[in-house]
């Protein structure tokens, strides 16, 4: 074979299928962005709420300690929670 072999030639794009491409690759953005924009509002709002659930356990953590008579699973499982908590909001700020 030769490197001259026919190439089958391309036929100019209809304008109007052109556009209607475009339109098409534009609302495939447009809706990607949308997803987007709502999956990081709700990214924020996740991250609110586990700050909020760490700030409550630190609290509820140090009402435990100060208490007398709490069961020791209770004591170990608030220690965890808390830990727990707190490693991961370190990681998210």
């Amino acid at each position: 074979m030769s490197d001259t072999a026919k190439q089958p030639e391309e036929k100019p794009m209809n304008e109007g299928y052109y556009l209607e491409a475009m339109n098409q690759l534009k609302e495939k953005f447009d809706n990607n962005e949308y997803l987007m924009k709502r999956i990081q509002k709700q990214n924020l709002e996740l991250k609110k709420e586990i700050v909020t659930a760490f700030g409550c356990m630190r609290i509820l953590d140090n009402l435990i300690h100060h208490s007398y008579g709490v069961d020791g699973d209770i004591v170990s499982l608030s220690e965890s929670l808390r830990g727990h908590l707190s490693d991961f909001v370190d990681d998210i700020i």
